[in-house]
């Protein structure tokens, strides 16, 4: 297949972090730098020695496109598991990496690379000054956005993720996946009735997303709506048939509402799906107790 070609299909697969190992590896090794390149890119989210393993010969690569996609793709790894030469190599291709942005920093994809390098290599303060310059550059560049909410939130500030988001969705209110993000923020900070809302919004705009649903359903919940939970995670599960935390969910929503006949049969839905797990076994016990007569 033409360079080109093997270049696309690596590209997708950097949306599915596992599988197709053995393709990924073959194409760090491949003759065009393209391929490898994008085969460095496609190996971002692999097992920390897995990526080691694969992308390590690639930060000595001749072309520094390369160079710098292993870089990238190796930022966060913990250093202890590269050797001496490893780590020199990985250093010099970050290096390489920075300055390309740096001299692109009127460009909100640059600040935002940057970002993601300083919150990777533990220097906060760096990351979040080139989130807020990729969002004063371009307020509606919602990877940013998402970005600097998701750093918020890791250190425990789910108010300034709150606030980034909102000003978000206020900005692009058809953007599911800031209505979704924010939603789940209200529910960190308890506003769930808020955060119902928002997921509500995000389901709509999203509505092939069983986990939006999902998560819709645990607010709809924990706000004192158990018919419209019900409804959702019902539709959750239709979306998800192989998914067991669904109508494990269920059986929960049902033995509140001391539906004990509903929630056993939910359980036993879930443990068909996972049959070893030991909490559906002794959930499906307890409800078994409960409709005995005397129960």
């Amino acid at each position: 297949k033409p360079a080109i070609v093997r270049a696309t299909a690596l590209a997708a697969l950097r949306a599915t972090p596992q599988g197709h190992e053995d393709v990924r590896l073959a194409a760090t090794r491949d003759t065009d730098a393209e391929v490898r390149a994008a085969a460095a890119d496609s190996l971002e989210a692999a097992e920390p020695t897995l990526r080691v393993r694969a992308l390590a010969p690639l930060l000595s690569d001749p072309v520094r496109g390369v160079r710098t996609s292993a870089a990238r793709s190796l930022v966060g790894v913990d250093r202890a598991l590269f050797d001496a030469a490893q780590l020199r190599a990985f250093d010099a291709a970050l290096a390489e990496y920075i300055a390309a942005q740096n001299t692109a920093l009127d460009m909100p994809g640059a600040r935002l690379n940057l970002a993601v390098v300083y919150q990777l290599t533990g220097e906060p303060v760096q990351a979040e000054a080139n989130y807020l310059a990729a969002l004063k550059i371009d307020p509606d560049f919602t990877p940013a956005r998402a970005n600097l909410a998701q750093f918020y939130s890791l250190r425990g500030e789910p108010e300034a993720a709150e606030r980034v988001l909102a000003e978000g969705v206020a900005r692009l209110p058809e953007q599911g996946e800031l209505q979704y993000s924010l939603g789940l923020v209200l529910a960190e900070l308890g506003k769930m009735p808020e955060a119902a809302a928002a997921l509500a919004r995000a389901a709509k705009l999203m509505p092939d997303r069983p986990r939006v649903r999902y998560n819709l359903a645990l607010a709809l919940q924990q706000s004192g709506k158990p018919r419209e939970a019900e409804r959702a995670f019902i539709e959750a599960q239709r979306l998800s048939p192989r998914d067991p935390a669904t109508p494990y969910a269920l059986a929960v929503l049902y033995a509140q509402q001391q539906r004990w006949a509903d929630a056993l049969a939910a359980v036993r839905q879930a443990r068909q799906l996972s049959p070893d797990d030991p909490q559906l076994r002794q959930f499906e016990q307890q409800l078994q107790t409960r409709i005995r007569p005397g129960g």
